[in-house]
């Protein structure tokens, strides 16, 4: 598998051309409070608001970061020279060439593939966590743990979109076709299960 790396860290894998799309690097995870952190110490971005001890970069470094707002997201993406993923990037990278139900395949998540409902901890869990759950370009994470923002056309008339589940979901809610509509000035609580992920082109 063909990879690079970003100023935080993150690894990000080649997601290859098709559906009329270009290829495109993709984070193999969503960012972690680890590397939200290193921006944050950087001036890129602010720590997000959010309950004391959801941002424990002692405790919970490898987990994703959440209450993740849009404008925040694409500052982290700039900093680290990338970009929000474009909604129908993120179903290439999820959905592969075979049009496939979950990441994995279309059998129904488990203990293994994805932490959702109801066999996860009900909270987020260390990204990378689920290896039986890698997509066909080896992305992990892109169903449960935390919804992920994505770029909308301009003039779609849709608002803030995020894909994939989260740990809050069932099997259903984690569907690669999964989307979760956001109003852009939503109160905090609506953010709680939603971070981010990367993406590089070139």
């Amino acid at each position: 598998m063909t990879t690079r790396t970003d100023r935080a860290g993150a690894v990000y894998v080649w997601v290859s051309p098709g559906a009329g799309l270009d290829g495109f690097w993709m984070m193999r995870t969503p960012v972690t409070n680890a590397m939200w952190h290193r921006a944050v110490q950087a001036g890129a971005v602010a720590i997000p608001p959010q309950p004391a001890g959801a941002f424990d970069v002692a405790r919970r470094a490898r987990h994703p970061v959440v209450y993740v707002r849009r404008s925040m997201a694409r500052a982290y993406a700039a900093w680290v020279g990338g970009r929000l993923p474009r909604d129908d990037e993120w179903t290439r990278a999820a959905c592969g060439d075979d049009a496939r139900r979950y990441p994995w395949g279309n059998q129904p998540p488990d203990a293994t593939r994805a932490n959702c409902r109801p066999h996860g901890p009900d909270d987020t869990t260390p990204v990378g966590s689920y290896p039986a759950g890698a997509s066909a370009y080896g992305l992990l994470d892109l169903a449960g743990n935390v919804w992920e923002l994505v770029d909308t056309p301009a003039g779609s008339g849709r608002g803030v979109v995020a894909r994939g589940g989260s740990f809050a979901e069932y099997a259903a809610g984690v569907l690669c076709t999964a989307r979760l509509d956001i109003d852009d000035d939503a109160s905090r609580a609506s953010y709680s299960n939603v971070g981010v992920r990367v993406v590089h082109v070139g």
